[in-house]
């Protein structure tokens, strides 16, 4: 299964299909159904329905959209296994008649592996942390699965107040979507490592794995496991706990929503529905759209290997986490702004770890706590929250309830 996974990275990663977003997410679309699903028969109205928008009992016969890209993706798939994706010994298919894409084995033989040289002696200070990623990391496919046969509509939060369902009506509602967007624990160890960002366009189309051999090697890292490790599927556990959490709130209100990997989201998903992101714009580059709108941006730590978050409209202002002893000290911002096609609300969740994230998730939940923050922000014209982004500091002693502090809450805008 997770060979299947890379291979498909590779493929929609490629040349031939990063440069077409409906081709890349008609194919994501078609072997998530195979994969995640086990299906072995996919419709054509299906696919024109969920990959292009159109009614879910629309004439097949009158728009051949789906027959037409599907024809378009068979033509690039051959060509990618017959160039760029020529040593790959499992090919991927979509028959004609059926959308349910094929994996078989490849009849010729493999080519010769690549040899590389060994590494310096100071590169192998990087490898440890890569293979420790790849061996702990959460698989986002388990922690989805986990989540998601949990029913959370069965669970009611009866101590809402009224402040916490003001907030949470804004973004979980029954007559719109909401994305949870998990954040992608692989993409963000990349670039801590070989200190190369990656902006949302290259992330959306995969151009950026075309240049990872040569950036890992700059970086004194082993090409092949880097590739190996950031084509891995895996969302950080506190993001999964922190989504666990919401999807219980979600259940108890009746919202409609969907856990979604950031690498799988899009920017038509982002512009018309409510979304919940989690991370921070290095391990999810959906962040970035809305970072003009925000003064904090989350720095990487490379001594510390920790984030910190840094105030760029106070004068870079920088807020350090303390060094381990009896006090745990630990941030977390909150912001809601609205979504790219000013449709709906879009809140965003970064923090310095798991201890933090946690800490967001029980003050998002707890009255007291946003009648404070909302007392902070303008009233405005309507009864909800404005635009706004907040600084949060928690801290624990001997293992005691986290306390939470605002540091500072203000109107988001430009």
């Amino acid at each position: 299964m997770e060979g299947r996974r890379l291979l498909i990275e590779r493929v929609v990663s490629s040349s031939y299909i990063n440069r077409s977003a409906r081709l890349r997410d008609l194919l994501i679309y078609l072997t998530d159904r195979v994969l995640d699903d086990e299906t072995l028969e996919i419709h054509e109205q299906e696919v024109g329905h969920r990959v292009f928008g159109r009614a879910a009992d629309y004439d097949t016969a009158a728009d051949n959209i789906v027959r037409v890209h599907a024809s378009m993706l068979r033509k690039r798939l051959d060509q990618y296994f017959t160039t760029e994706g020529a040593g790959e010994t499992v090919v991927l298919e979509i028959p004609k008649g059926n959308y349910a894409p094929v994996f078989r084995e490849r009849t010729k033989p493999e080519p010769e592996p690549l040899v590389l040289a060994p590494l310096p002696a100071t590169a192998a200070g990087w490898d440890w942390r890569l293979k420790t990623a790849v061996a702990c990391a959460v698989l986002f496919a388990a922690s989805t699965a986990v989540l998601l046969f949990r029913s959370p509509a069965r669970t009611t939060v009866a101590a809402q107040g009224a402040t916490v369902r003001l907030l949470w009506s804004q973004i979980l509602r029954p007559d719109r979507s909401t994305d949870v967007v998990m954040d992608d624990a692989a993409v963000a160890l990349y670039q801590e490592l070989t200190g190369r960002p990656i902006a949302l366009n290259e992330y959306f189309d995969r151009s950026y794995l075309r240049s990872l051999p040569s950036v890992a090697a700059a970086a004194g890292l082993d090409p092949q496991i880097a590739t190996s490790t950031i084509l891995r599927r895996q969302s950080s556990f506190a993001d999964t706990s922190f989504s666990w959490k919401l999807l219980q709130l979600a259940g108890s209100q009746n919202a409609r929503t969907n856990l979604r990997f950031a690498r799988d989201y899009t920017f038509r998903d982002l512009k018309a529905d409510n979304a919940i992101l989690l991370g921070n714009s290095r391990s999810n580059p959906w962040i970035q759209p809305f970072e003009p709108q925000l003064g904090i941006r989350w720095q990487f730590d490379k001594a510390e290997s920790v984030y910190y978050p840094v105030d760029t409209w106070q004068s870079n202002r920088s807020f350090q986490t303390s060094q381990p002893g009896e006090a745990h000290e630990g941030y977390f911002s909150v912001a809601l702004v609205p979504n790219l096609g000013g449709t709906g609300n879009v809140l965003v969740i970064s923090a310095t770890g798991g201890s933090a994230t946690s800490a967001a998730a029980d003050f998002l939940a707890d009255e007291k706590s946003l009648q404070d923050l909302r007392g902070r922000l303008p009233k405005g014209a309507g009864a909800g929250f404005p635009p706004f982004e907040a600084l949060v500091k928690t801290h624990s002693r001997s293992g005691a309830t986290r306390e939470v502090s605002i540091v500072f809450c203000r109107p988001a805008g430009k």
